[in-house]
């Protein structure tokens, strides 16, 4: 396929086209979910799509939108963006729209954990928590191999006001990720250049880190390295890449959260699946029954990009179901609660629609969409 936006400026990827011709009954479908991308960076214009319950897809009236920042999240009437020194929400209109003017804006950096803040989005980043009542930001900076990260977390009222509850340090970290949240709400994990690192979600929303133990399976003749925990939206789940004596292809093992954040598993080296992709991401269905990883994020395609759909068994070893676009790069995949799964690929400029369950797969859409780098999915 020829692709309309690749290699022309700013104006161009402003235009965008579908690669499938639409159905004539899209418009008599229900929306499922607003999928909203945004291109060319943390800056960047943002596109709103309405998700039939087909997977179709239909731009939203007044797209494109200029707001501040980089998208970090949507609630069903408030959508949030993080800027150089500020975060902002602003109003969702009945139709998927976006408001212009923010509703509320918070500099954050005067904030406990601030001075973990660098100014630029390049490092930082936020999401919201499951209810989308708190809002979490992770700021880093890096001076070599030391430095440090810090969690912030900001309760959200009705009218879209922050409210400060809570900053956690963790001081000469580098290379943080956001912390993924346990579905039961009690605890969370992300990562740093040592490994995983825990936090406990207080009653009032807070995140705080905490010291957890991991009981890792073993290897015979050497050592698992853990990474990258993704906690399941259901239950006390945790499946974390498990590293060879430290060294790819990577496995995956699920591990189940004790009372105290604890993590253990029953899976062994024999029954745990081998990942083929390299540098890989990952996200669960909200159902919490498939587990995704995609790699190659604004990247020259390789043997290790592409997309890993898993069966999630709980604590039962995870079960590879299809590999898909192997060899494409993916920078983002996010689903929708109807079975749809959104991916990005900012080299192909592409923004794919797949209807996914445990026993089929079928690709509903293609868009050609110039540089998309991130997206937030908001089902209906």
């Amino acid at each position: 396929m020829t692709d309309i936006s690749r290699g022309f400026g700013l104006a161009a990827t402003l235009v965008f086209a579908s690669i499938l011709a639409p159905s004539p009954k899209a418009n008599a479908q229900s929306t499922s979910a607003y999928v909203y991308v945004q291109i060319d960076g943390p800056q960047g214009a943002i596109y709103g799509f309405t998700s039939s319950s087909t997977g179709k897809l239909t731009a939203i009236a007044g797209a494109p939108w200029k707001l501040s920042g980089q998208i970090a999240g949507a609630t069903a009437s408030k959508f949030f963006t993080l800027g150089l020194d500020n975060t902002h929400d602003y109003a969702i209109g009945s139709n998927g729209a976006l408001g212009t003017a923010s509703l509320e804006s918070v500099p954050y950096l005067d904030y406990a954990g601030g001075n973990c803040g660098s100014g630029s989005t390049e490092l930082n980043s936020a999401e919201l928590d499951h209810n989308g009542k708190t809002f979490y930001i992770l700021l880093q900076t890096s001076n070599g191999i030391s430095g440090c990260s810090a969690v912030q977390s900001f309760n959200i009222d009705s009218q879209g006001a922050f409210d400060s509850v809570g900053e956690t340090t963790l001081t000469g970290a580098v290379d943080t990720t956001l912390p993924s949240i346990l579905g039961a709400e009690t605890f969370a994990y992300g990562n740093d250049q040592n490994g995983p690192v825990g936090f406990r979600h207080e009653a009032n929303g807070a995140l705080e880190s905490i010291n957890f133990n991991e009981t890792n399976p073993t290897l015979n003749g050497g050592f698992y390295t853990p990474g990258f925990p993704d906690a399941s939206a259901t239950g006390n789940y945790v499946v974390l890449h498990l590293f060879p004596n430290g060294a790819n292809p990577f496995q995956l093992g699920s591990f189940t959260a004790d009372s105290n954040g604890n993590l253990t598993t029953t899976n062994t080296s024999a029954n745990m699946p081998t990942s083929g992709l390299i540098g890989a991401s990952s996200t669960f269905s909200p159902s919490g029954n498939l587990y995704v990883l995609y790699a190659g994020k604004d990247t020259q395609p390789q043997a290790g990009d592409g997309i890993e759909i898993y069966n999630f068994n709980g604590a039962a070893p995870l079960t590879l179901n299809t590999k898909l676009m192997t060899g494409t790069p993916i920078d983002q995949v996010a689903f929708d609660s109807s079975n749809h799964m959104y991916a990005i690929s900012k080299y192909e400029n592409r923004l794919y629609v797949f209807t996914v369950t445990p026993t089929s797969i079928v690709s509903d859409e293609v868009w050609s969409i110039g540089g998309p780098v991130s997206m937030v999915v908001l089902s209906k």
